[in-house]
């Protein structure tokens, strides 16, 4: 289309689009997320919507169009998502009431099957785990990064033993050079040198600072590196710019835990059942009995990865054994945690910089059970919980300032203000004094402004054309 028939509008939406050809553009516009092309006649099909058409192309055809409502748009990105798509998301930049001329505009966001990090979207009992591949000589480098919980695993392996790793993991997304035979996930082919090493070297370099090498141990897995920093470029392209809470890469063997290929996994029906793929009458199903979101996905983790050293499974078992004797410690423990939020997830989006205010007194609720949880945990005998306890630390300087700062009711979205305390910020205080007792405000400035100037007569008028304005009789 020639960007001379099209409006400033419509070139601003042509530019975007070309940074992400391959995406669902969700290009903000007022009140709605609107869509346009091809891109319209996608998102009308698969969510169901109108399809309607603005101005015209250089061939007298309309442009079709299609949009959602800006409040709505985690439902119908998880549509979206659902049905295979990646979405770009551009937003307003700037107040609209601000702007000079066309309001600013620019993408925010990439949303792939294993970028996402809405609760709603996500299912608290499993990981959502993007994963990178990269093969050179018959070894095989692994990593798999969930930007929703902050946990980052990475290891090299046989080249043979790929689907079975990729079904132990079970990643939403996948990203490799090249094709994989590997049907159980989304799989985007990217260009070779995303999996360069010197591509890895900035990436982890800009993650985790120099000497990056020594401190995540990967000195001599080059493999594991290119891996790993295939991941994170990929994460900041879809506009992922903080990313704390993935502050370290455990790097985990194969001679740790039993060998489970996807064929085992499948006809043992240890995570999914054969007839439906639901968790129904699986072990999974049997076994999990937690009382958290971390709880279950920490369960799925240890059935479908078996220990195999016979030291850390007694650990492990020499725990379950005091909590099975002990009544009054497993009671404890359990009510403190079934009334605990999912901590990894929220932390994750206060880390990404997401995070809701609701979410914010959430996680104030639960961090505030960690003292409770430390004092439960005093004196146990069992090594495996004392090594627990003695990780879980107080925040108390979180819980202060979330207490301080944040209303205890606040709405989910910061638009909607009424958020921050009062008392919190004085300067916040004064514009909600204002805005609440504007009148009262200009009568009490009128009448310092008499006392100052000795002028009884003056008053503060106001009119369309001036705003407000000092008025005084001719005589002064």
């Amino acid at each position: 289309m020639s960007a001379t028939k099209l409006s400033p509008l419509m070139e601003q939406y042509y530019r975007e689009k070309r940074q992400y050809p391959d995406a669902i553009l969700l290009f903000r516009v007022g009140d709605f997320y609107e869509t346009f092309a091809e891109d319209a006649v996608i998102v009308s099909r698969d969510l169901n919507i109108t399809l309607t058409s603005r101005q015209k192309d250089d061939d007298g055809n309309k442009i079709p169009l299609a949009g959602v409502p800006y409040h709505a748009l985690e439902a119908y990105l998880a549509k979206l998502i659902k049905a295979g798509h990646k979405v770009a998301i551009c937003d307003q930049v700037e107040d609209p009431k601000a702007a000079r001329g066309l309001v600013k505009r620019r993408i925010t966001r990439v949303v792939t099957p294993g970028t996402v990090i809405e609760p709603s979207m996500l299912d608290e009992s499993s990981n959502n785990f993007l994963a990178a591949v990269v093969e050179e000589g018959g070894r095989i480098g692994l990593a798999f990064a969930d930007v929703s919980t902050g946990e980052f695993l990475t290891t090299e392996i046989p080249a043979e033993r790929l689907t079975s790793e990729l079904a132990k993991f079970r990643p939403s997304e996948c990203i490799s050079p090249v094709r994989l035979n590997w049907e159980g996930t989304r799989l985007q082919v990217l260009e070779e040198a995303h999996f360069s090493r010197e591509n890895a070297a900035l990436a982890l370099e800009g993650q985790f600072g120099p000497g990056w090498e020594k401190r995540l141990r990967l000195e001599d897995k080059v493999l594991s590196a290119r891996a790993c920093g295939a991941i994170l470029s990929y994460l900041h392209k879809s506009h992922f710019d903080a990313l704390g809470h993935l502050n370290d890469i455990v790097i985990y063997s194969g001679s740790e835990f039993m060998r489970l290929d996807d064929v085992t996994l499948r006809n043992l029906e240890i995570l999914r059942n054969i007839r439906d793929r639901s968790r129904r009458g699986t072990l999974l199903e049997f076994l999990s009995r937690t009382s958290t979101p971390m709880g279950s996905r920490a369960m799925a983790r240890w059935i479908q990865m078996p220990l195999l050293s016979q030291e850390l499974i007694k650990r492990r078992l020499d725990a379950v054994e005091e909590l099975c004797h002990s009544a009054v410690l497993q009671t404890r423990l359990v009510e403190e945690l079934k009334c605990a939020s999912d901590l990894e997830r929220l932390m994750s989006r206060v880390s990404c910089a997401i995070v809701n205010p609701k979410e914010l007194v959430v996680l104030k609720s639960t961090l505030q059970r960690l003292p409770a949880l430390c004092q439960i945990l005093q004196g146990v005998a069992a090594r495996y919980l004392n090594d627990l306890q003695c990780q879980l630390g107080p925040l108390d300087e979180v819980v202060a300032l979330i207490e301080k700062s944040i209303a205890d009711d606040p709405p989910t979205n910061i638009r909607d203000g009424g958020v921050v305390k009062d008392g919190y910020s004085q300067e916040l205080d004064n514009l909600r004094s204002l805005l609440r007792d504007g009148k009262g405000w200009i009568s009490r400035l009128e009448g310092s402004e008499r006392a100052r100037t000795g002028i009884k007569s003056l008053k503060i008028a106001y009119n369309n054309v001036f705003g407000y304005y000092l008025e005084v009789s001719r005589a002064n």
